[in-house]
Parts: structure tokens; sequence; C-alpha cells
């Protein structure tokens, strides 16, 4: 009997006793991840295996220029600021022409116009604030007409932003819902691969604007953010050591493997294409239409098909059709293709209505007949910047 209750009171009290080292171990390591995610947060793993050229006088806005230079930009549109002249000044050197205008907003109209004339990234930079705000009715414009635009956006410094520095605001959340691709550069090696990022969504699915965030410290050279940044004295006392050391982390962050060779050139881009049976039944539909009408936009002109041979395509079909947008005077001056007037008459009157490159209607309109769609819808409202057309 004694010898029974003893095994119980064992037994009862093994678990209680193994309790405590699982919880040591789980506490272990819940500590060991905190500290690994922390040392990760702070960039010390990558300081680790890329070093801070400490007496370079190179500055990010080398970058920028060598990543524009790259992608074939002719032209750079602002209104000179101090958060952005690194940028301006080493686009120069390279031969890019900056034009310095009058209102941030006819930089980004100017960028708008290129985009639409040449078929390639209008690029426009403004200051940080104001000069972004500037540029808001610029930029929708450039969204409803669906041009690729990289907007460059100076920004406070990275430890001084969200904390009352000289015009300073929420920038990402004022553009988000008027680009495809907004991002906020955090050290100066994010540079190229953002810029390079950005461009490619510019000109993939439906083009458009796109909004790239340049802080004041990853433009300028070490040297300068250093002094900025770090104080001369070293503080005295525990508490001013830690963040005598945070300071100088976050520094040697911001710079670490900045001149690293990296790839400069354009990104693979999304260009939506009809497949052979998409085609094919297109031809099925047309074949048997009676009143054929074709409404041609600023997307049916972009890369790769030359506009020749989509005019040369338009007159093989013979069906009369309406150009808007960038479309506009495919067909020269008196086509007999090419109607002009009494556009929703004509609509009303078609059997089969050809959509080709021109924005998508959200909502069916019960007074159009049957329809083809050749063009990529562009995104609805609410969806997340950056996320790929379907």
């Amino acid at each position: 009997m004694l010898k029974c209750n003893f095994m119980e009171t064992s037994t009862s009290a093994s678990p209680a006793g193994g309790f405590f080292p699982s919880f040591l171990l789980l506490a272990f390591g819940t500590l060991v991840a905190a500290l690994l995610g922390a040392a990760h947060h702070l960039g010390l793993f990558y300081q680790l295996m890329h070093k801070v050229d400490k007496a370079s006088i190179r500055h990010g806005g080398e970058n920028v220029a060598a990543v524009l230079r790259a992608h074939s930009v002719r032209f750079v549109f602002t209104l000179v600021g101090g958060h952005i002249s690194p940028l301006l000044v080493a686009c120069e050197k390279l031969g890019i022409r900056v034009v310095d205008t009058r209102h941030e907003g006819t930089a980004v109209f100017a960028a708008d116009a290129v985009a639409r004339l040449t078929g390639t990234v209008g690029v426009a930079a403004v200051t940080a604030g104001p000069g972004l705000t500037n540029t808001v009715t610029a930029v929708k414009n450039a969204q409803m007409a669906q041009s690729p635009v990289l907007l460059l956006g100076g920004a406070a410094s990275t430890l001084l932003q969200n904390r009352g520095a000289l015009q300073a605001i929420d920038q990402m959340s004022l553009f988000r819902p008027l680009c495809k691709f907004c991002a906020s550069v955090r050290r100066v090696r994010d540079i190229i691969p953002t810029l390079r990022a950005a461009m490619a969504a510019a000109q993939s699915g439906t083009p458009g604007p796109v909004f790239v965030e340049l802080p004041i410290d990853v433009l300028y050279p070490y040297f300068m953010v250093q002094k900025e940044m770090v104080p001369a004295k070293p503080p005295k006392g525990l508490i001013g050591r830690g963040v005598s050391w945070y300071l100088e982390n976050h520094l040697a962050n911001l710079f670490a493997g900045a001149w690293e060779p990296q790839p400069e050139g354009p990104l693979p881009l999304d260009i939506p294409q009809a497949s052979p049976q998409q085609v094919q039944h297109c031809v099925e539909i047309l074949s048997r239409a009676k009143r054929p009408l074709m409404l041609l936009g600023s997307q049916a002109v972009l890369p790769p098909t030359p506009a020749d041979k989509l005019r040369a395509a338009v007159e093989t079909l013979g069906v009369p059709c309406f150009l808007g947008g960038m479309a506009r005077g495919l067909l020269g001056r008196n086509h007999p293709l090419h109607i002009r007037q009494n556009r929703s008459a004509a609509l009303k009157k078609a059997d089969v209505v050809v959509l080709a490159g021109g924005p998508h209607p959200t909502h069916p309109v019960p007074s159009l007949p049957l329809g083809i769609s050749l063009c990529n819808p562009a995104p609805p409202r609410g969806v997340p910047a950056g996320t790929p057309p379907s």
C-alpha cells in the first residue's frame, strides 16, 4: 500500500517537474528569435558581409541617374529642391537633360507628354511635402490617361520621418490610390532594384504612373549624412552611448554595400497578348457581323506592335472606327474608315463593337451591342499598389 502511494505521488509530481524546463526552453527560444529578428532589422548580419566605404564621395543620386540612363531616359522634369539636388546633378553629368519648370504639376504634365509621344517612361522629380502635393492633379491625369510616368519624390531623412521634420508628410498614403507602384527607399543599396521594379511596373499591364520616395539621407554622400546624423562628441553615460551606437549603426546600414555592382538595365515587361484561341473567337464574331465598329485607344499603339502595322490591319479589316487618346491620327486626315462624329448613335446601331486599347467599362452598358475587348483593364479602385491586372 505504501509502495502504491509512493508511486502515485511520484507520477502526479512528474508533470509539474517537467513543465519548468519546458517553459525555460520556450522562453530561451523566444529570446533568441527576438534577438535574431532585432539583429536582422538593424542590418547587423548584412553589415558582416558588406562593408561601408566611408572615404567615398559618391552619393545615391548617381545610382538614380545610372538607372535612368540604362532605361534610355532623356529628360527629367523638375522644380529644384534641396531634397533632390544630388539626383539632378548626377543626371546632368550623365547627359540626361534636366528641365526646370515653375510648378511641380507642370513637371509631371511634361513627363506625361513625353511618355505619350515616345512610348517610354516619362520622369519627373520633385521635392518633399508641398512639392509632391502640387503634383496630385497631374498624377491623377496620368493615371486616367494610362501614361507610364515615374515620379521621384524627396522626403525627410529616414530617422526623422513621422517626427515633424521639414516638409514631412505621409506621402505614401497620398499616392497609393493614384499609382500602380509605390515604394520608399530605405537604404542606398535599394535604389537601383527599386527603380528598376518601378520602371517595369509603369509599362507592364495597363500603363500608369508609379511613385518612388527617396529620403534625403539616401541621396547625399556618406560624410555629409554622418555630419548631420552622428554627434561630433561622443556622449557620456550609458543611455548616451546606446543612442550613439544606434545612430552609427543606422548610418552604416544606410551605406553598407551601396556601391557594389548591380544590374541597372530594364526588367522584362508583362505585356498582355491575346491567345490564338481568343483571336480566332474574335475572327468568328467579326465574320458574322453586319454593322461592326471599332474603338481604338492609346494602348493599341503601344509596343510591341508598330503603328504602321496596326493601320494596315485596320485597313485590311475594313471596319469603321473611332480613334481616341494617342491613337488619334493613326489613319491620317481623311481616311474613309475614320468616323469623327455621332459616336453614340453609331454604338447603338452597331451589332458588334471591338474595343481595342481603351479604358474598359467597369459596369455593363445595356445600350451597347455584343462587344469584343482587346484591352487590358485597369485594376479597380481599392486594389493594392503593385497588384498585377487580371
